[in-house]
């Protein structure tokens, strides 16, 4: 997980039914759809309205980074939660969420970032969480990924979870990693994909998934009119007038997607 900055939640959270309007016109899925297309299967229900779900700040490690737990908050308002911040951190936060009532927590420290579920006793991460919230995003956005070429970029944890998502959705996943150890380790957990240079692989795709914390290596000669790219990456790969050219195409924010699918999952 990358660590955010002030700045990243608190544009967020003041943004977050513009970025909600960009994304259905990307992708035809409002927030709340887009977690539960990630999460539900067969039968399978998902309540989050009025699911109550407490965000508690950690103060280990490099510390609560102001306006983190507010930004998870307003996201899971926004799904139709019955959410709050607790006044409190680390453990105390935790007794007094479980003393209101909380089924679900959000916490996160420098290396983690979980919905713990009281009742089920188990927990969803943020990494592959985001990973498969974006692929659905992409999914949606170009009319399904079935045959289709996907560029990945980057074989972090958000990246490998990607590479795992895309193939269950039948797509042929080429790979941008300069790092050999990640791409032998990828290989050795059973993902499989084809390795590429940067150049190569914009020329082959038009769907790319940027998994890189990379700064704008794609400029706007790089994209075309069929170009949708899905950004968890933080910042984003692609430079602002790459940005601009894609439009509600470049479909990037830095958690809100990850928080949807998490608490779908965690109430799952």
């Amino acid at each position: 997980m990358t660590r955010l900055t002030e700045t990243d939640v608190t544009t967020l959270t003041r943004d977050l039914e513009a970025f909600e309007a960009r994304l259905f016109e990307a992708t035809g899925l409002g927030l709340r759809d887009l977690a539960l297309r990630t999460t539900t299967e067969g039968d399978r229900c998902v309540q989050l309205r009025g699911a109550r779900v407490a965000a508690v700040p950690m103060s280990s490690g490099e510390g609560v980074i102001r306006g983190f737990s507010a930004c998870v908050v307003a996201t899971l308002l926004h799904l139709g939660c019955d959410a709050w911040m607790t006044t409190q951190p680390d453990v105390r936060g935790m007794q007094a969420a479980v003393a209101a009532g909380a089924t679900v927590l959000f916490l996160a420290d420098d290396h983690r970032f979980i919905a713990l579920s009281l009742t089920k006793t188990c927990s969803v991460d943020d990494d592959p969480a985001t990973a498969d919230g974006y692929v659905t995003a992409l999914d949606a956005a170009a009319g399904g990924l079935e045959g289709r070429d996907v560029l990945l970029l980057g074989l972090g944890p958000v990246g490998r979870a990607a590479a795992r998502r895309l193939a269950s959705c039948s797509a042929k996943v080429l790979v941008v990693e300069p790092d050999e150890e990640r791409v032998t380790a990828a290989r050795d957990v059973g993902l499989e994909f084809e390795t590429a240079d940067l150049a190569d692989g914009l020329a082959r795709c038009d769907l790319i998934f940027d998994a890189t914390p990379a700064a704008g290596i794609i400029d706007a000669g790089d994209v075309r009119p069929e170009t949708v790219a899905a950004v968890p990456g933080m910042p984003s790969a692609f430079t602002a007038a790459a940005q601009e050219a894609l439009g509600v195409r470049h479909i990037h924010e830095p958690l809100a997607i990850g928080v949807a699918v998490m608490a779908a999952r965690a109430l799952m």
